[in-house]
């Protein structure tokens, strides 16, 4: 579930009201207090009870809202929404017994705006439906929905009056707001956007999934008309319309999709486009997954634009075109590409044409496994600026030992698609660069996450690395940048010496039992172990009387002569320095 993964980033974003702010609390079950928002004993009660709250609410306040089922009136009146206001946050997931926003559950307390105004959707009667749940109006960036299930909007009314368009979220001229966990389930139009419309708006869109909308005639999740939207984090699934299966981008509407992951959504119609559907629009697609989704009648069903738009760092495969066909057309038309995994074989920089290796493709974990090729694959220079997580709320580079490194930039290499794969192989620590309490000892800090200096004007410091995997045993461990042949002994060690201690020209964390696993000469300042012929290291390691148990840590670093006396003279150094360390879990 998106809802599960988002609670930390939403709590340590958001711990607590500000403290000029008033909450309005609301509570649908509450049937006793004054009904007049002040506290969970006296909030707002009712199906209509945050549409009380929003009529109350000025800039500054935040709505609470306990889990529950509410819609925007009691009545009939189809054209009565959720209005947006300016400065005003709303909240659900609540159990009406919170004091810090940090302490709701989202996923335990679903918090549900329905346009089921007669409550005959179970019968697939929606004429009666709310045309759209929410109205963004022009409210700012600063009116934020947050923890939300938005469901039954059926915008299948006139044109003149944007009736037709967004049945979940209407985004007109000047709106800017701000949506963050939430789902957007089965809403319905007739012209485009079944979850919802965007015309000359700028919203965001954070860890939000958009499932089972109906487009109509454009845009299953979105039909979106100039303007830039952003799309961070976000899924879109089994969406259908006619033309964009599940996001139709129209006439300069130049939005910004990171991290988003695009399956099983369905292009009915000749327009094709199953996932992403451009027109005279130049969006941005950085480290998306598009998978699985179908064009019934054109050609294309994964990406479909005029003119060429450019991808980065994304994976299109397994899109199908009329009969199953899956080939370069059925996943991309219209696209150029650099650093992607594109099935059917697109031309360009850093392009793979091969099988990711998902998880579980088809049943819907896009997660990479740890030989998939897309990862370490992708470019680093396209990743977007302040992009550090990835679909998943975990890092977005993460070095895989397991594969080499094949993309663009300095390692970790970013991954392609929407997931990075984490490294559970090791921790980089101990480095010379000032950021341990225990300094290098004569003033000779290195580069960051390297060791201390060397006598080597052109070294930043020796760097320890590693490849390879733990079960089985394959890993080799690398220092380079030291002097360029000299002996060095690569260190194992049972403890962390945090805070570090001076040792020669450097600093050592490696403590509690230490083995001196592996000599070797370096060649050009770069030493491998184990080499040809060698145990490996958890074999080299028994030899010596430590069993590495499963599941257990082992710390490395590997010291080296730097015979220049005169570079760290004693007493502050001597005449041999150490890498930066590592740390396994095997």
């Amino acid at each position: 579930m998106i809802l599960n993964r988002c609670l930390p980033l939403v709590s340590l974003l958001l711990l607590t009201a500000s403290a000029d702010a008033a909450i309005k609390f609301v509570d649908v079950s509450l049937a006793s207090g004054a009904n007049n928002g002040t506290s969970w004993a006296d909030a707002y009660q009712g199906t209509t009870g945050l549409q009380a709250a929003l009529g109350s609410a000025v800039a500054g306040d935040q709505i609470w809202v306990r889990g529950g089922l509410y819609k925007p009136t009691a009545t009939a009146t189809r054209s009565i929404y959720f209005e947006m206001k300016t400065g005003v946050e709303i909240y659900g997931g609540f159990n009406g017994t919170e004091t810090l926003l940090s302490q709701r559950d989202v996923v335990a307390n679903p918090t549900i705006l329905s346009g089921d105004l007669a409550g005959n959707d179970a019968s697939n009667i929606f004429t009666d439906n709310s045309f759209h749940l929410i109205n963004c109006n022009t409210a700012n960036a600063t009116a934020v929905l947050d923890g939300f299930t938005v469901t039954g909007g059926n915008a299948n009314g006139a044109s003149a009056s944007n009736q037709d368009k967004g049945g979940g979220i209407l985004c007109l001229t000047g709106s800017a707001v701000t949506v963050r966990n939430c789902r957007f389930v089965s809403n319905r139009c007739t012209f485009g956007g079944g979850a919802g419309y965007i015309n000359g708006a700028t919203p965001t869109f954070i860890d939000t999934l958009f499932l089972n909308n109906i487009g109509g005639s454009f845009g299953g999740a979105f039909d979106m008309n100039n303007g830039t939207s952003t799309f961070l984090r976000c899924e879109f699934v089994g969406n259908t319309a006619a033309r964009a299966g599940a996001v139709e981008c129209f006439g300069s509407s130049n939005s910004k999709f990171t991290n988003c992951i695009f399956r099983g959504n369905t292009a009915t119609g000749a327009g094709g486009g199953g996932a992403v559907w451009v027109s005279n629009s130049t969006p941005v697609l950085r480290n998306c997954t598009i998978t699985g989704n179908t064009s019934v009648s054109n050609n294309t069903a994964g990406i479909l634009s005029s003119p060429q738009i450019s991808i980065a760092n994304c994976i299109v495969v397994n899109n199908s075109g009329p009969g199953g066909a899956q080939n370069l057309i059925n996943n991309v038309s219209g696209v150029a590409a650099t650093y992607s995994c594109i099935q059917g074989g697109l031309a360009g920089v850093g392009n793979l044409n091969t099988d990711p290796l998902f998880v579980n493709g088809a049943g819907g974990d896009l997660r990479l496994s740890p030989l998939s090729p897309c990862t370490d694959a992708g470019s680093n220079g396209q990743i977007p600026a302040g992009t550090t997580t990835d679909f998943a709320g975990l890092p977005r580079q993460a070095d895989n030992p397991a594969v080499a490194d094949t993309g663009s930039g300095v390692a970790p290499l970013v991954d392609m698609g929407a997931h990075e794969l984490p490294n559970t192989l090791y921790t980089a620590f101990c480095f010379g660069d000032g950021s341990l309490s225990t300094p290098c000892p004569c003033g000779n800090t290195g580069g960051a996450g390297r060791g201390c200096l060397n006598s080597d004007l052109f070294s930043p410091g020796a760097l320890l690395s590693v490849s390879g995997t733990a079960n089985p045993d394959t890993v080799v461990l690398t220092a380079s940048d030291m002097l360029a042949t000299v002996p060095c002994v690569f260190l194992q060690g049972t403890a962390n010496v945090a805070a570090g201690a001076v040792f020669g020209d450097g600093v050592r964390c490696v403590g509690g039992s230490l083995k001196r696993l592996y000599i070797k000469v370096a060649s050009g300042g770069i030493a491998s172990a184990p080499g040809a012929g060698d145990p490996s290291i958890s074999a080299r390691s028994a030899l010596l009387g430590d069993v590495i148990p499963a599941g257990s840590q082992r710390f490395y670093q590997v010291y080296y002569r730097d015979s220049d006396a005169a570079f760290c003279p004693a007493p502050s150094g001597s005449t041999f320095n150490i890498t930066s360390g590592l740390i396994l879990n095997w």
